[in-house]
């Protein structure tokens, strides 16, 4: 007997192969980019500039593995910090050059995957796939 499929199994499954596709697809820039750090740059340049906090608040993860991220984004020359005119206390975040370049690629990269990976499927299909998605989200962000 077929065993029946859960929502969360999907999820993770989806999640893993998208993860593992576009981690295989940006590593040949010879820059390493965990799947973290690919969303710590798009909060970093969503907004052009951004604090650690805006970054914790997005990915939630804690202050310490932030820094610890940013640090090494830093390092690799994709993230500058400069003083917050607003704040004293905190810095703010902006993409490097480097940065700008390495995240526009991704976006590329982004784009052609996606549309590789809708092939086929109705436009109807993919709005009641993104209306489900968007529900599931919700109900997560409800439960905590």
């Amino acid at each position: 007997m077929k065993r029946k499929r859960t929502v969360h199994e999907v999820a993770f499954r989806l999640a893993y192969d998208v993860q593992t596709q576009m981690t295989g697809k940006v590593g040949e820039f010879g820059v390493e980019l965990t799947p973290m750090k690919m969303r710590a740059l798009r909060v970093i340049w969503s907004s052009d500039e951004a604090t650690a906090q805006d970054i914790v608040s997005t990915i939630k993860r804690d202050k310490a593995q932030v820094a610890r991220l940013v640090e090494d984004l830093c390092e690799q020359n994709l993230v500058e910090r400069r003083m917050n005119p607003n704040d004293k206390r905190s810095k703010l975040l902006r993409l490097t050059d480097c940065g700008r370049d390495i995240f526009n690629k991704v976006e590329q990269i982004e784009q052609s995957f996606a549309n590789e990976l809708i092939e086929g499927i109705p436009k109807e299909e993919l709005e009641v796939f993104f209306g489900v998605a968007d529900k599931l989200s919700e109900n997560m962000k409800s439960m905590n």
